[in-house]
This record gives structure tokens, C-alpha cells and sequence, in this order.
């Protein structure tokens, strides 16, 4: 799946936050769950985890894992309806980089 909008569009599940491209791989920030859901997934292009240590409590952990896997430096670009988490997740990522 080079685009995770048809992926996201047909989900119940998830509810995209942010896309992070590195070289040719792509990973999907997702909220599991309902709006009000604190957990987070961090998803291949192909919508299947990314590590086995998900799902993820916050932001915060997200930005953990995405800089222990060495994505740290990839600005997370907005996805879905709000850009507010996105934002957040960008400025956690600077914040420890």
C-alpha cells in the first residue's frame, strides 16, 4: 500500500494521527479504537505493526519508540481530521533529538 488512505478509510479501528516517510518506508501513527482512545499503533504502509511492543499508552511513547528505532529525525506530517497530535508528536521528537 503506497497510500494508507484506503487502509484508514475503511478502518473502524484506527483513526490516522500522522505519516512518517524515511528512504522508501512509510509508517502510520494511528489511534486505536475511539476518538477519546489514548492508545497509539505505530503501522507499516501494509497496516501490520511496525514492532511487537504496541500498542502504546501516549505521544510520549510513541516518540520513544519511533527514536529507538531511529526515526527521530522525521518530521511527522499531519493525517486525518486534526493536526494537533501530529503537531505534538512533532515537537516531542525535536525535543529529544
Amino acid at each position: 500500500m503506497t497510500s494508507g488512505a484506503a487502509f484508514f478509510d475503511g478502518s473502524q479501528v484506527y483513526d490516522p494521527v500522522a505519516l512518517l516517510r524515511h528512504d522508501h518506508q512509510t509508517l502510520y501513527v494511528a489511534r486505536i479504537g475511539r476518538k477519546t482512545s489514548r492508545q497509539f499503533m505505530i503501522l507499516t504502509a501494509t497496516g501490520e505493526p511496525a514492532w511487537p511492543h504496541e500498542p502504546l499508552g501516549s505521544l510520549s511513547d510513541v516518540a520513544w519508540a519511533l527514536r529507538a528505532h531511529e526515526w527521530h529525525l522525521v518530521t511527522p506530517e499531519p493525517m486525518g481530521e486534526s493536526t494537533q497530535q501530529a503537531r505534538m508528536l512533532a515537537r516531542l521528537l525535536a525535543e529529544r533529538a
